[in-house]
């Protein structure tokens, strides 16, 4: 019960000034800048965090660049075009930018945007500094590293899969890569792995330790009450502007996972409830964290064959432990942005973010079924034991409840709503639809008996392309539009965020539909040579390919060109804004400090 009083007297106090409005009628180019770039909570993360998640954001950015670089090689080379000198080069050439590009995407670019913004949020919604710096900036470089070393191993032809496949990395064929470009691959993917680690503990020490921004679920509507997502005194969902409190262990445990939301309504309404951002961000480390065994087992079975040929390890049990490190990383590129969507779609449809335990509800699921669905990768791998494939089998549908009731609870904030529609908005309600659909595929190859017609295709293929490129990535740079207008005080040109949405969502739809449907008709994945039944797809798979590349050129352009320019008088005054609200808002905000 401790911060019920102040959290509603608080929460009364805001929602009163909420009440009379905050249009400014002396300066209609702040409410025009207001309008544009999203809210953002008024906690003041310190300039070293601001800094490193620039730093996190330019970085992926620039790998994604490069990610996409690869996946136009790719498409290049199926559509028999040769780009080196003879056509054995060339196929060697596909497999190692189809290696790179799957890892780039993954770590370089969706895992690198999903910390630096990670970081941010957990900052912003927790009010208080992260627990350590200099584990974030050690996260930070590491996956820059790790990075680069996958570059460099692709220059050098190495192409053992994406996800390493093992003993596939120390045979080439084709006169393809040599054994130091697979220790150099190797040795990107234990950097990423252990920048990864860094991250989980940094997040899991920073919500655990101290106090933390924590209020109660008083939204919740009365017995036979009707549920009301508009602002009014009696509700104190600014989830932004809640006090910080010192809640005991046992408590912030079943808070941060969301499992309080599932206490009876006497002892639901009596545990304090941190951010549902936080929530989100938290348990996607746990998950995580657990999932990273599984990569540190399959690299060190693979370092082990290095050093001693003689060793026989169990291939198929390397295979499984990537895996069981491989699914918890897709829900890693989701749940932080997914958490961030319960705060930032609701503010665009000027209402407030309740506690509400649906919100909430959901998490704890995710936290279980991230791991157990691993195996549902290696459904055609027959030596696996039936138990594993039939625990895969469940935990895949089982999934489709949390991310159902997400989807539900987000879109009942845009219900009978007035949404701002900005870059921001249209980015994140985009990358919702992308993700659902993705799911739908994704239901598809969760069964046993279906996976075993679609597995080898394409249409996996084009399972990832929406989950990831139309789900997660879309939320995320959705997220970026808004965070950079709140680290800078600078706003990207609106003109070239439209360019950069259009032409994204055009190839990107254009290239996972196009692959779902290649898929359907048993087109196998990961060959770089075509049927000439189905070459007339190639052509259009390289057109949408291309589209993206345009969009996020025009995305990297806006962003350094608004990073490298001076502020305008509308930005200017934003900041004068800020502060006198900073000011006047004393009681409620409380400033970062580094934490080393």
């Amino acid at each position: 019960m401790v911060g019920i009083i102040p959290t509603w007297f608080l929460a009364l106090q805001y929602t009163q000034r909420e009440s009379e409005g905050h249009m400014n009628k002396d300066h209609p180019l702040l409410d025009e800048y207001n309008l544009e770039n999203g809210p953002a909570p008024l906690y003041r993360i310190s300039k070293d965090l601001s800094d490193l998640t620039l730093m996190f954001i330019i970085s992926s950015v620039v790998f994604f660049l490069a990610a996409g670089t690869l996946a136009i090689i790719m498409r290049t080379v199926q559509s028999k075009l040769i780009l080196l000198g003879n056509q054995q080069q060339t196929i060697g050439m596909f497999y190692a930018a189809l290696t790179a590009h799957g890892q780039l995407m993954f770590f370089g670019f969706a895992s690198m945007l999903t910390v630096g913004l990670s970081y941010y949020l957990l900052s912003k919604f927790a009010k208080k500094p992260l627990y350590s710096m200099k584990m974030s900036i050690i996260s930070y470089s590491l996956m820059n590293a790790a990075s680069v070393l996958l570059i460099v191993s692709a220059i050098m032809f190495f192409g053992g899969g994406w996800y390493n496949l093992m003993p596939l990395a120390f045979h080439p064929q084709n006169g393809g890569w040599n054994i130091f470009s697979t220790v150099l691959f190797l040795m990107a993917d234990t950097s990423i792995g252990i920048g990864l680690v860094f991250f989980c503990v940094n997040v899991i020490a920073t919500v655990l330790k101290g106090n933390i921004a924590a209020g109660v679920q008083v939204s919740e509507p009365d017995e036979g009450g009707l549920f009301r997502a508009s602002s009014d005194i009696n509700d104190s969902g600014r989830i932004d502007l809640i006090p910080m409190i010192n809640l005991p262990a046992s408590t912030r445990w079943v808070s941060a996972l969301g499992i309080s939301s599932w206490f009876p309504r006497k002892y639901r309404k009596a545990v304090p409830a941190v951010s549902i951002v936080v929530v989100g961000i938290f348990v996607n480390a746990v998950a995580l964290l657990s999932g990273t065994v599984g990569l540190f087992t399959q690299l060190g079975m693979g370092f082990g064959y290095l050093l001693n040929p003689d060793f026989q390890p169990n291939w198929l049990l390397a295979k499984d432990a990537f895996w069981f490190f491989g699914h918890p990383i897709v829900y890693f590129t989701l749940f932080s942005f997914l958490a961030a969507a319960y705060y930032y779609i609701p503010k665009f449809t000027k209402k407030t973010v309740p506690y509400d335990k649906w919100a909430y509800r959901s998490w704890p699921f995710y936290f279980i079924f991230a791991v157990l669905v691993f195996s549902h990768h290696s459904y055609m791998d027959m030596p696996n034991p039936v138990f594993v494939q039939t625990v895969a089998t469940i935990a895949s549908q089982a999934v489709i409840f949390p991310s159902g009731l997400t989807v539900m609870t987000i879109m009942m904030y845009l219900l009978r709503s007035k949404i701002r529609w900005n870059i921001s908005s249209f980015f994140i309600v985009t990358g919702i639809a992308g993700w659902v659909y993705g799911g739908f595929t994704g239901a598809q190859t969760g069964w046993w008996g279906t996976d075993v017609y679609l597995h080898n295709t394409l249409n996996v293929v084009g399972h990832i392309h929406l989950v990831i490129l139309m789900g997660s990535v879309l939320l995320g740079i959705g997220l970026v539009y808004g965070v950079i207008a709140d680290l800078t005080k600078k706003r990207l040109s609106k003109t070239l965020g439209m360019v950069h949405l259009l032409t994204t969502i055009t190839g990107g739809f254009g290239l996972a539909f196009m692959f779902t449907y290649l898929g359907l008709f048993g087109v196998i994945r990961r060959e770089a040579i075509i049927p000439d039944q189905f070459m007339w797809a190639m052509p259009w798979l390289l057109f949408f390919a291309l589209t993206v590349g345009f969009g996020q050129i025009t995305f990297a352009y806006n962003l350094f060109k608004t990073l490298g320019r001076k502020t305008t008088i509308e930005e200017q005054l934003f900041v004068t804004n800020q502060e006198e609200r900073a000011s006047s808002e004393k009681d409620l905000i409380h400033t970062g400090e580094s934490s080393t």
